[in-house]
C-alpha cells in the first residue's frame, strides 16, 4: 500500500512539475488563503472540511521535507519563551512570572530523553512539577488535588478527588498504546491514519481534563502532555490563544457533558493544527525567503556603489 501511495505521489508531482506548478508555492498559497479567511471571520465550520483538506495537502505533498524539529523550536521561541498570549501565561496577574519560567522548563523536559524513555500517564506529574518549579511553594507541583473542584459555568462534572489515581490508572494502557502507535503513524506517511490518531489524542485530552488531577495548572499540563503525543505522531504542537478560549471551552464542555460529543473539539484541533503549520512552518519559510531577497538586493546595491 505504501509503494502504491508513493507511486501516486510521484505521478502527481511529475504532472504538476510538467505544467510548471511548484508544490511549495501551491501549499503556501493555500495556507495564505486559509489565513485570509480566518482574519475575515469566514473560516470556521463544524465539519472541519477546510482544515482536513489542508492537512492532507500539506502532509501528502510535503513541501520539500517538513522541518519538524524546526517547527518545535519555533513553537518554543514563539509561544513559550517570549511574552506571548499562549494560554494567558504572560499575564502575571493570572499566573505570575514564576509560572512563565516553569512553562519553559516544562517544555524543555517534554523534549528530553528522560521524558521519552519514561513517558506514561505519570508524566503528567513530572510536567506539573516542572510548571511550579519556580513557585514560592514548589512542593505544590506534581501533587494531586485533595478536594473536589468545579468549573464554574461549564456544567461539567469533574472527577471526585478520591478517584483521581483510579481514573488515571484506567487511562494508562491507552496512553501507552498511543505512545507506541505514534511512531507507526509518523513513519507510515498515511494522512488518514494521522487524522484518526489526532482524533484519538483529542478524546484522551478531554478525559484528562475531566479528571482534572491537580489543584491548578491542569490546562497547561494536559496540553503539554498532548503536544508530546502530537509531536510523536508527526503533528505540530498546538497553542490556544486568549481570544480562542470561548470557542475552546464551549467545545470542551460539549465533549465532557452528560452526553459526550467530541465533534466540535476534534474540529477545533484540526483548525489548530493548520494554525501551527501556518505559523511555525509556512510563515517561517516566507520570512526566510523575504530575508534572502532583501539581502540579495542590498548586495546588488553595494556592488553598484
Amino acid at each position: 500500500m505504501s509503494d502504491e501511495r508513493d507511486n501516486e505521489k510521484r505521478l502527481l508531482l511529475y504532472i504538476l512539475e510538467k505544467n510548471g506548478l511548484d508544490v511549495p508555492f501551491i501549499i503556501q498559497e493555500a495556507f495564505v488563503a486559509y489565513n485570509y479567511r480566518k482574519r475575515t471571520n469566514r473560516l470556521y465550520e463544524s465539519d472541519a472540511v477546510i482544515p482536513t483538506k489542508l492537512i492532507k495537502l500539506y502532509y501528502s505533498l510535503k513541501p520539500g521535507e517538513i522541518e519538524f524539529d524546526a517547527m518545535k523550536r519555533n513553537f518554543i521561541k514563539k509561544y513559550v519563551l517570549n511574552e506571548s498570549k499562549i494560554e494567558g501565561v504572560n499575564d502575571e496577574d493570572i499566573h505570575g512570572h514564576e509560572e512563565v519560567l516553569g512553562l519553559a522548563d516544562m517544555y524543555e523536559y517534554l523534549h528530553s530523553e528522560e521524558c521519552e524513555k519514561y513517558f506514561s500517564v505519570y508524566t503528567l506529574k513530572d510536567l506539573h512539577r516542572q510548571l511550579f518549579s519556580h513557585a514560592e511553594f514548589p512542593e505544590f507541583g506534581g501533587t494531586y488535588r485533595n478536594q473536589d473542584v468545579y468549573l464554574i459555568g461549564s456544567g461539567v462534572g469533574l472527577c471526585d478527588y478520591s478517584m483521581i489515581q483510579t481514573e488515571l490508572y484506567k487511562l494508562s494502557p491507552r496512553i501507552d498504546w498511543l505512545h507506541d502507535y505514534s511512531k507507526e503513524v509518523k513513519e507510515s506517511g498515511d494522512v488518514d491514519k494521522m487524522l484518526d490518531y489526532l482524533d484519538q489524542v483529542v478524546e484522551l485530552k478531554c478525559e484528562l481534563i475531566k479528571i482534572h488531577p491537580f489543584g491548578d495548572g491542569n490546562g497547561r499540563t494536559v496540553r503539554a502532555f498532548i503536544n508530546k503525543l502530537l509531536e510523536d505522531g508527526g503533528l505540530p504542537p498546538i497553542y490556544i490563544k486568549a481570544n480562542e478560549r470561548t470557542e475552546y471551552h464551549q467545545a470542551m464542555n460539549k465533549a465532557n457533558g452528560e452526553y459526550p460529543d467530541f465533534s466540535d473539539i476534534k474540529a477545533f484541533y484540526r483548525y489548530k493544527v493548520c494554525d501551527s503549520i501556518l505559523e511555525l512552518d509556512i510563515n517561517e519559510r516566507l520570512r526566510k525567503e523575504h530575508k534572502e531577497v532583501v539581502e540579495k538586493e542590498r548586495a546588488k546595491q553595494n556592488i553598484k556603489k
